[in-house]
């Protein structure tokens, strides 16, 4: 009994003693601590960046052709079928992203005028069955009237897609303006794109690549992009393709969110690419531009490009942002960013050594120059001495050792 009775007073001290209002603390944000500086003798020197980007280039392009002994077996066709045309880097300008990003697989999936008018060029999406015989002839059919089927005999490869996955609707893309020379002209140019699609390739009954593509087109889609876009190929075989690419972007009414990756590998090395961002804010008038006004409060952004003895990292943080506003009021004052507010925390590092980092608030300093950045402390090596300087101050020395002329 009396250890019945110590028990049940020893948990009534315990029950007493708990506060049930305690709530654990949130984690401490990485971007308030200052990125570890640059270490001279450790660190890739400024002057040596462009000999190393030269030298990666090499790398990549030495990876990519097709006359590489290493080249994965599954992908020597399907790279001549590609075809050498490159991928132009992405704009990560937040309010510009998801409508190149619907341009640039518009631009891939353009198929023959079917509609012309005085002012307007309608391009549909291509539909029905091309067919390279053997022997030479070109066949055509009509069927499927909601795809498109490319057959090479002589190749034995059969590419299909599906414009309209499950019954969905198809859209229309403004895609710039073209000369018409049938009425001499200027005329504006619609491509028709899809909302749910999906290809496969296949060489000799197997399937060699695949991709899928769904987008959410919203009310905007021609002022500011898509709401939503996803994007995800492979090529060479299903299980651990040795190319892939995924994309992902949304516009939502709390932020502007970007995730895409990329991954090619031979049959010994390899190289990769990756964009995550993450940027938060409020956004009015999305759909009439003289009232559209994107205001952000806080970005993250993560980046890294990999190539055999190459690999580059970049991390940004922005936090606390204050009078920054994208609208056509606001960007066309004299000097839209002088009254800036926030933070910034950056760091650019090559094979695991940071080779520049920035830390430090973004308003302008006691000198009052209108110019804000000065007081972020910016870090280098260059010429063998760590550079320690202010935002504009590096902007200005990087701009002239990268763009000298």
């Amino acid at each position: 009994m009396k250890r019945s009775l110590t028990l049940l007073a020893l948990s009534s001290v315990l029950l007493a003693s708990c506060d049930w209002n305690y709530r654990a603390p949130a984690p401490e944000d990485p971007a308030t601590q200052a990125p570890a500086a640059p270490v001279a003798g450790q660190a890739l020197d400024m002057q040596k960046v462009p000999a190393q980007l030269e030298s990666a280039g090499k790398q990549l392009n030495a990876l990519l052709d097709p006359r590489n002994p290493d080249l994965d077996p599954d992908l020597k066709a399907l790279l001549v079928l590609m075809g050498p045309g490159g991928a132009q880097p992405l704009n990560l300008q937040p309010t510009a992203l998801g409508r190149q990003l619907a341009q640039r697989f518009a631009a891939q999936a353009r198929g023959t005028v079917s509609a012309q008018a005085i002012t307007t060029v309608q391009e549909k999406l291509p539909t029905g069955t091309v067919t390279y015989k053997a022997n030479g002839e070109i066949q055509t059919d009509r069927v499927p009237t909601n795809g498109y089927v490319l057959i090479d005999e002589k190749l034995n490869l059969q590419v299909d897609v599906q414009w309209k996955v499950s019954g969905a609707a198809t859209t229309w893309l403004d895609a710039g303006t073209r000369y018409n020379p049938g009425t001499g002209q200027i005329v504006n140019v619609q491509q028709e794109v899809p909302t749910n699609a999906s290809g496969t390739v296949t060489r000799s009954g197997k399937t060699v690549a695949g991709a899928a593509f769904t987008m959410t087109p919203g009310d905007c889609l021609n002022l500011m992009g898509p709401e939503t876009l996803s994007f995800s190929a492979w090529a060479g075989r299903i299980l651990n393709p040795p190319a892939q690419v995924s994309v992902n972007y949304a516009w939502t009414a709390q932020n502007i969110s970007l995730d895409a990756r990329a991954r090619y590998a031979t049959t010994k090395q390899q190289a990769a690419a990756s964009v995550k961002l993450d940027v938060r804010g409020t956004t009015a008038g999305r759909c009439t531009p003289s009232t559209f006004a994107f205001t952000p409060t806080r970005a993250d952004l993560n980046a890294s490009a990999e190539v055999p003895s190459h690999k580059l990292d970049l991390t940004l943080a922005l936090r606390d942002l204050s009078n920054l506003e994208f609208s056509q009021k606001a960007l066309g004052v004299e000097r839209p960013f002088e009254k800036v507010g926030g933070t910034v925390n950056a760091k650019v590092s090559f094979n695991g050594q940071n080779m520049l980092t920035a830390f430090g608030p973004l308003a302008d300093g006691s000198d009052v120059n209108l110019q804000p950045g000065d007081q972020v402390q910016v870090k280098y090596v260059k010429d063998g001495q760590l550079i320690q300087t202010d935002l504009p101050g590096a902007l200005d020395s990087l701009g002239k050792l990268f763009m000298p002329y």
